[in-house]
């Protein structure tokens, strides 16, 4: 039997009966296309029947393979599709959970991401991998991000049903945390709906008849609606933030509106004692600053990136295609103005809880307790545990993208590496040619395309971590409410635009 027909009598038993697909498995032996083949069966089935030891096997495989081709990033895909297994395999018993997965799921998110962003790659390896980072993040609460990458999957496969079905129920948890325009939600849910069961066949070559099932049972009850022709009537920029969801509302994107106000998403209510006295909180202030600052940084990032300011130096040439002048220069400062961002996310959010030393922290180090030996594991201060283990799901997601960003292993980690260099150093952006090294250390090279790139995937953070921001005041209030005895005393807070006569 050969090779071909080995593999489609294991995929058969794999649906009807996983263990036996292990136990046929485990008789393989050969060469690296055998071991391979091994070694998907053994992740697959394994994840089925959630058997930690079986997809253990298979991710030591994968990471033989990567070993000896360390280019291929189909193996990181499927390396990451086994860590990202190993902890589906772990119990949930607890928080404690997410402790326990921390490191496979680390790894896993940052072989996706590469995967997915090789153009090397398969168009199907990088779609399924944009797919399957958006599920990794899924399982932590990060639907913001989830949902942006299920739209790139779409952007490489617009047959990818997996992907809209993935978009779909981000949509719906927006729905039931009571965030964005209901009608809007409820239109783009409909859309996908039709997306996905057009595309039933992709969904069978992504995840089987088990896959299909479990996506057909999610989708059947929503009716299904083709999306209206859209028509952006506005200006240049405009078109920019809402083909790229760029605006501060988990559902504004991709439809026209009327209001001049796009950046709709709030804090409508805070919880505040009597002793406090009648000034405003100043939680409405940090939050919209922060609006204004991300504002800015998307401002910036358009203007830069379609040469809009005006260049008055002259340069000299230094013969490496490098490019300069003032639309390189805001380039990295909307880059390095996105990432900002999230340090003041850091500090309203230890601010909002009360946790001491707000006004001096930074994303990376807010959540958690300082260590006393360098190798010591990191321990979330008792504040911030307490609030996710009370069920507030979007402080997690805050904590879990700080990791991305301060671990060497996380897919996010060069974000921060270049935003220190653009603030400490000079980055300089390549249009042609080879990337040089800088001999010194002080200069830090990046290929335009990719920092351009990169830069708007930071604004999509940062607008991610501002609406995480946002939905845990929202989960900790509602709490408050709930639990909160005497009498409880509304204090509107008018609008801004309204009390400066903006409006008139």
């Amino acid at each position: 039997m050969d090779l071909a027909e080995k593999s489609e009598k294991l995929q058969l038993l794999l649906d009807d009966d996983p263990g036996k697909a292990i136990d046929e498995a485990l008789k393989l032996s050969g060469n690296i296309n055998v071991d391979l083949l091994q070694a998907s069966i053994f992740v697959d089935a394994g994840a089925m029947i959630k058997n930690f030891d079986v997809v253990s096997k298979g991710v030591e495989i994968y990471r033989d393979a990567i070993g000896r081709f360390q280019d291929n990033s189909e193996l990181k895909y499927n390396l990451a599709n086994g860590l990202h297994s190993l902890a589906l395999c772990t119990n949930y018993i607890n928080f404690s959970w997410y402790y326990d997965t921390e490191n496979y799921r680390l790894e896993a998110r940052q072989y996706f991401y590469i995967a997915a962003n090789d153009s090397e790659a398969s168009i199907d390896v990088r779609s399924q991998s944009y797919t399957n980072l958006g599920n990794l993040l899924w399982s932590s609460y990060r639907w913001v991000e989830a949902y942006d990458f299920y739209t790139l999957a779409l952007t490489e496969n617009p047959k990818n049903g997996v992907a809209s079905s993935g978009a779909l129920k981000m949509l719906r948890y927006a729905l039931g945390q009571e965030l964005g325009d209901y009608e809007l939600i409820v239109e783009e849910i409909e859309h996908l709906a039709s997306h996905v069961n057009k595309n039933l066949e992709s969904i069978y070559s992504y995840s089987g008849d088990y896959g299909v099932k479990g996506i057909v049972d999610e989708v059947k009850d929503i009716p299904c609606n083709e999306k209206a022709d859209l028509t952006i009537e506005g200006d240049e920029y405009e078109e920019f933030v809402i083909s790229n969801n760029l605006t501060l509302s988990p559902t504004i994107h991709s439809h026209s509106h009327e209001s001049k106000y796009w950046d709709t998403i709030n804090i409508s209510s805070v919880t505040s004692s009597i002793d406090s006295g009648s000034a405003v909180p100043e939680i409405f202030a940090m939050i919209n600053l922060l609006k204004s600052d991300y504002i800015l940084a998307r401002q910036l990032f358009f203007s830069a990136s379609n040469r809009l300011f005006s260049e008055t130096g002259s340069y000299n040439d230094t013969l490496d295609y490098a490019c300069f002048g003032v639309n390189e220069s805001a380039l990295a400062l909307a880059q390095r103005s996105a990432l900002d961002i999230l340090d003041k996310v850091a500090v309203a959010t230890l601010s909002y809880l009360e946790v001491g030393g707000a006004k001096r922290t930074s994303f990376k180090e807010a959540w958690f307790k300082k260590r006393k030996e360098k190798d010591d594991k990191e321990e979330f201060k008792p504040k911030i545990l307490q609030e996710i283990e009370n069920g507030n799901t979007a402080l997690l997601a805050l904590t879990e993208v700080s990791r991305d960003l301060s671990n060497k292993s996380g897919y996010l980690f060069e974000k921060q590496a270049s935003r220190n260099s653009s603030t400490h150093r000079f980055t300089v952006l390549h249009d042609f040619g080879e990337i040089p090294t800088s001999q010194t250390g002080c200069l830090e090279h990046f290929n335009y395309e990719i920092f351009f790139r990169e830069s708007l995937r930071t604004l999509k953070l940062a607008r991610s971590s501002i609406i995480y921001f946002v939905q845990m005041v929202l989960i900790r209030e509602k709490k408050l409410s709930e639990h909160s005895n005497g009498i409880v005393m509304p204090l509107t807070v008018p609008s801004h635009e309204e009390i400066r006569g903006f409006d008139e």
